[in-house]
């Protein structure tokens, strides 16, 4: 059996310098680098040699925003399903929000969920914490009791309705450097809307929800961000008012950074039309005005992250009618083929500048550091082939949600093969590289 594994051929993607080149790298038995540019014999029996013929070589691909449901409603998704999910789209790393039942509320809820992650999870795990108690938004929760248990932010979802305890919450952002997550959204608003209100709610007959929504809480968090400091990350934003403030407030210098889901750069509010339930979003599909708004957003640089914001259902949840289902999408397994085929093949970006997007800025932002690929490193990385189109199709996603509205999409952007810590975990058996042993 092969002691060393060698990857030739493959363009290893440098985000933070923005440049790819053709490199073949060489891993010893422990999954350490030990040789970049080297190519083996292919008759040593001490090597396993990895054809990856031209494709593309990302380190640390990240979902940094994923509901994972463990522990409470495990008949939607546990770490297990989620994680598999991931580790076989090329994701080597997932964050997880708090909302689980019991939530992750306590240090002692945070240690639990690390003990059952490393027992279960194929890809590594960490987890933000709640900013109230219970999710109840009445009282902080233990955040640097929690902090020092090892969360990597904090959320409650929604942005707090209590104004005083919003600002105490940033405030504790600032002295534990890590930041508080928000979906800018107003209840008093948005109370049983399903979509955004205009002439597709009004056609449809659906109550709608103002596009003004987000941008009225937003400034509020912005408001007590410059006033009282603190650290704010905005996700998934979805309205040309939302980008354009956290667009001012960047350009006043506040610690604040966003993201947005691809679901939000493919479809808008006509995409309703059908009642499809995979269509019914939280925040809701806004115009494509908006959609055009969150691309001028990402080329510009003031939106940081795409993340899957992964919200895995039950079919009987989405199999009713559109008022009645859940709001949000699975999204794990559309991750990098959604984001690659819009920005890529449609948008023309290059592939260093998409995957800043799903690595660097993610990882930046939640204080993570990781190896990037390098000599004496022991990396987790990803193989993407980026130009051969497939029909996306139910049977190929992973996740035990499956309400998902990319079913039926030609997309780009399938994973070959995924590496944690310097060992290969996982080849796609329908485009296996060549392999000689």
């Amino acid at each position: 059996m092969a002691k060393n594994t060698a990857l030739i051929n493959g363009r290893v993607v440098d985000v933070r310098r923005g440049t790819d080149e053709v490199m073949n790298l060489l891993f010893n038995e422990s999954g350490v680098i030990v040789g970049m540019g080297y190519i083996p014999d292919d008759d040593s029996d001490d090597t396993r040699v990895i054809d990856l013929k031209g494709n593309y070589i990302v380190p640390n691909v990240v979902d940094s925003h994923t509901s994972l449901r463990e522990p409470g409603d495990e008949d939607k998704e546990t770490l297990a399903s989620a994680s598999l999910a991931a580790l076989q789209q090329g994701i080597t790393l997932l964050v997880s929000t708090p909302d689980t039942n019991p939530p992750i509320d306590t240090p002692e809820m945070v240690s639990f969920m690390h003990t059952r992650r490393k027992s279960t999870a194929h890809v590594p795990v960490y987890t933000m914490g709640t900013v109230s108690k219970g999710l109840k938004g009445q009282e902080l929760a233990e955040l640097r009791l929690m902090a020092e248990s090892g969360v990597i932010g904090f959320t409650d979802g929604n942005s707090l309705e209590h104004t005083g305890l919003m600002r105490h919450a940033l405030q504790y952002s600032s002295d534990l450097n890590l930041p508080i997550v928000i979906t800018p959204e107003d209840p008093m608003l948005s109370q049983n809307g399903t979509m955004t209100e205009g002439y597709y709610s009004t056609i449809l007959g659906l109550r709608g929800i103002p596009s003004e929504t987000e941008e009225i809480r937003l400034a509020r968090d912005i408001q007590l961000l410059e006033r009282f400091g603190g650290v704010l990350h905005v996700f998934p934003i979805s309205t040309a008012q939302g980008v354009e403030l956290v667009r001012r407030a960047k350009v006043r210098g506040l610690a604040i950074t966003c993201g947005t889901a691809p679901q939000y750069l493919w479809f808008d509010e006509s995409d309703v039309e059908g009642y499809n339930t995979n269509f019914r979003l939280k925040p809701p599909l806004s115009s494509r005005a908006d959609v055009e708004a969150l691309f001028h957003g990402i080329l510009d640089g003031t939106i940081d992250v795409i993340a899957s914001h992964h919200q895995p259902h039950t079919i009987d949840s989405k199999r009713t009618d559109f008022v009645s289902s859940s709001p949000g999408i699975s999204g794990i397994d559309t991750l990098i083929p959604a984001t690659v085929t819009r920005l890529i093949s449609q948008a023309q970006m290059t592939v260093p500048a998409v995957f800043k997007l799903l690595s660097a800025n993610p990882l930046s932002i939640f204080r993570l550091k990781k190896p990037g690929i390098a000599l004496n490193s022991k990396p987790s990385l990803s193989v993407f082939e980026l130009k051969s189109e497939f029909t996306l199709t139910s049977d190929m996603i992973r996740s035990q949600g499956k309400n998902n509205p990319f079913v039926g999409e030609k997309l780009i952007g399938q994973p070959i093969l995924t590496m944690i810590d310097g060992e290969v975990k996982w080849v796609n058996p329908r485009i296996k590289p060549t392999l000689a042993v």
